[in-house]
């Protein structure tokens, strides 16, 4: 029965990991402006490039994809509702459907943020973890001068384990928390290349990959170039 579980459970995560991986906005990009969102923009297959490169219209189906197959379902999957293979089965395979979106198997390993599907998985997990979770941002961008939801967005993943024991959440729950802040820092600093347009590596470019999600601080030229 212990064989059959961990068996399961390493289905359950590969076809996360799968599921995660589908191009949503790459297809989409493709099939509407037949576009190749890597390279077009800021490069990163997700909904806010899309926007920027076909139209906000598009990136809806994309939103509701991310959130509901990508991370709301293999935890639905895992949990007692349907295989019940416990809470470690379910982070794992919220955790794998978050990294086959950042890095998809089927675009040369090119993906977005994670960002939806983060809140589809924290949504199936945990919903006042994912209330405080999206607290921050919503908060930051409605009522500060500072509307970067990307400095919003980091701060919020940053201080998520805080919210896990606040809330007095299981222990897998804060791993979970903090594997996210790993994930997200790792995609950060890694998307496009890891040099600068002069072909250097500084701390200040890892620093502002980390806080701003881009190469550099002002986002409209970001979009622009």
């Amino acid at each position: 029965m212990i064989l059959n579980d961990i068996s399961m459970s390493f289905v359950v995560v590969i076809a996360s990991y799968l599921i995660g991986s589908v191009p949503s906005a790459l297809l989409i990009g493709k099939f509407v402006a037949d576009i190749d969102l890597r390279i077009h923009g800021t490069g990163n297959l997700g909904a806010s490039n899309l926007s920027s490169q076909v139209n906000a219209i598009w990136a809806i189906p994309v939103i509701i994809f991310d959130i509901f197959a990508k991370g709301y379902l293999p935890v639905l999957i895992a949990s007692e509702y349907i295989l019940g293979l416990g809470i470690s089965t379910e982070i794992a395979a919220g955790l794998a459907g978050i990294t086959g979106h950042n890095w998809s198997i089927f675009s040369r390993f090119k993906g977005g943020r994670g960002m939806a599907t983060m809140v589809g998985a924290t949504l199936a997990l945990n919903f006042p973890l994912l209330i405080a979770y999206g607290i921050v941002p919503a908060l930051g961008v409605l009522f500060t001068p500072w509307k970067d939801s990307a400095v919003w967005w980091f701060i919020a993943i940053l201080i998520l384990p805080l919210w896990a024991i606040l809330l007095n959440l299981p222990i897998e729950l804060l791993i979970f928390s903090i594997i996210f802040i790993l994930v997200t820092s790792i995609k950060r600093i890694t998307s496009n290349s890891l040099h600068n347009k002069h072909g250097a590596t500084s701390a200040s470019l890892f620093a502002t990959r980390l806080v701003f999600d881009r190469d550099i601080a002002n986002r409209e030229k970001w979009i622009r170039q």
